[in-house]
Parts: C-alpha cells; structure tokens; sequence
C-alpha cells in the first residue's frame, strides 16, 4: 500500500494538470509584431529559421521568476546554437519590478509587452508561467506549464530535441520518472536552499546555515547553497567557513559576483584586507549591478585607514541603492 501511495505522490508530482497553452503540438506559432520594454517592435518572423523560446511571466509570482532564471541558466549554453529566447508580461504588469527582477537575477531574455494580452489570447496561456518552444520551421514543439520541480530536465531535452541532438526515444529516457530519481539530489538541494532562504529572512541563522549546509550535502556541485552558506557565516563572524564556502562557490562558478563579493567580505573578516580590496575590486568592474561589492569594498578601506577611499566606496553603494530603488540581498550584511 505504501508503495502504491508513493506511486501516486510521484505521478502526480511530475505529471502537470493541464496543458500550458491551447494550441496542439505540430500547429503552426501564432504570429505576433509587439513592443518591447526598450520600446523596440519585435515580431516571430525575426526569428524565423531558428528556435524560440516564449516564457509568458508575471512579476508578483514566485514560480515565474524561478522559471526565468532556470531558463536563463540553461538556454544561456545553447545561444550559439540558434536559440532565441523571448519573455512576455501583461501591459497592465509592474514594468519597473520586471527590470529590476532582470537586472538583479542576471536575465539576458528579451522582455516583450503583450498590449491587450493579444498573445496571451492567440497561444491560449493557462498557467503562469508557461515555456513555451517553438522549432526552425515556425511550429509549436512543446509547451511547459508552471515551474515543476522538473523544469530543468524537461527544458534541457526539449531543446536538444528540436535541436537534433537527441532522438524521441533518448527524450523519453530523459524525462522518464527512472531518470527523474536521479535528479532527486539536485531537487532535494533546491527545496532545502529555499527553506534556507526563509529562515535567513526571517533572521534565525541556526537553521538557516542548518538548512544551507543539508543542501550543499545534497547537491555540492549548486553554487547558490555555497554563497548562501557564506553569507550565514559572515553574519555569524565564522571567517574559516565563510571563506571556504566562498572559495568553493568560486571554483563552481568563477564568474558570480555574489560569490567574489562574499570572498572579499570573509577575507575582510580573516585580516586580509589588501587581497580582499583586490578580489572586490575586480568583483565591481565585472559586475554591473555592485551595490553590496561597494559597500564591502567601503568596509575593506575604512579597516586599511583610508577614509576617503572607503568613504567613497560607501556612497557608490548608497547611489547604487538609491538610483534602482532595491534594497540589499536578504542574505547580505549591508542593512
């Protein structure tokens, strides 16, 4: 019976309600011509002959946002491969939320603005948010609905499918629930990094880096459960471990700024303040968003004597708050 019941939990957890969209696979892709954010026309004929990726978005929803960076994180290996990628909001959504949701996650996506929600309306949009994949001859391929915990699996071989880098029978393998439970590390990691996040918020720090550490266990390839680690730590002044959770994030993904940003806070916090300017000075001429390198930056200076450097490095990072009107990451020191 237990067996039977853990069957149906699996079934139900990897299989969605409904169709994303009411167009069937193999139907031609609605054509549309649209504004973009940056007030450019964009419409599907410009993407004729390649492959487009439409994620339709909303900016108060949590599972939109996880869908576009996962979308970022995977569609960004195959851009030279002629993968387009595209995302649309409502008119009537928060236009200045949806930049600063770019800008801050990293988003390279093109944002279109779907005026009456004509596309909306012509590709039959159940769910927020829905993927949507459409091949080089201009047909609907497949279609995701929400942000399922499988989400990463089924966009990767969807588009190595239309791509031709697999055939169908290879794509079954690869979302079948065989090859689901081999992902059930990398799922596990992601829902103890989200509980870890919440209780960062929510400033009990015992069971966040708890809950961080469970995560880097489950999956200590995810750079994200590494930096959250080091933040916890930074803010409970454990210099050893933030810098080797730092360090290791860095080795996993050498070019995130949160991840450089937060070396230089532990080596601010170990002593090591001339190589801790040099790690955040390079982190802010890369990053184009480095409100909190600043104010690390700041810190460094103001402990090596310098005022005026670090008094300097502080307004930057005040500036940079100001001018986007965003409050610091919840996992950062800078309140």
């Amino acid at each position: 019976m237990i067996r039977i019941i853990l069957g149906l939990v699996i079934l139900l957890l990897f299989t969605p309600a409904s169709d994303a969209i009411s167009i069937s696979a193999g139907s031609p892709a609605p054509d549309f011509t649209t504004g973009s954010i940056d007030g450019k026309r964009i419409s599907l004929n410009e993407y004729k002959g390649k492959v487009l990726v439409i994620l339709f978005w909303r900016t108060d929803q949590e599972r939109s946002i996880l869908a576009l960076q996962d979308a970022n994180e995977i569609l960004d290996k195959y851009k030279n491969k002629g993968i387009e990628v595209v995302s649309v909001m409502e008119e009537s959504d928060n236009k200045e939320e949806a930049l600063m949701i770019f800008k801050n996650k990293g988003i390279g996506f093109t944002l279109l603005i779907d005026t009456d929600r004509r596309i909306y309306s012509d590709y039959g949009v159940r769910v927020f948010p829905t993927t949507v994949i459409i091949d080089k001859q201009g047909l609907v391929a497949y279609d995701i609905p929400s942000h399922p915990l499988t989400y990463k699996t089924k966009l990767r071989g969807y588009i190595k499918k239309v791509l031709g880098e697999i055939d169908e029978a290879e794509l079954e393998e690869t979302l079948s629930p065989h090859k689901e439970e081999k992902d059930k590390p990398s799922m596990e990691a992601s829902r103890l990094y989200n509980l870890a996040l919440k209780f960062t918020e929510s400033r009990i720090f015992d069971t966040a880096i708890e809950m961080a550490v469970k995560s880097v266990n489950a999956n200590p390839e995810m750079p994200e459960s590494r930096i959250l680690l080091g933040f916890l730590y930074l803010e409970t002044k454990e210099a050893d471990k933030a810098l080797e959770a730092f360090r290791k994030a860095v080795e996993l993904d050498p070019n995130s700024h949160d991840a450089q940003t937060g070396l230089g806070g532990a080596l601010i916090l170990k002593g090591d303040i001339d190589k801790a300017i040099e790690v955040l000075n390079a982190a802010s001429l890369a990053n184009p968003y480095p409100q909190m390198t600043y104010y690390e930056l700041g810190n460094a200076y103001e402990l090596k004597g310098d005022k005026a450097k670090a008094s300097e490095m502080y307004k930057k990072a005040i500036e940079k708050l100001i001018d986007k009107k965003i409050l610091p990451s919840s996992i950062s020191k800078c309140e």
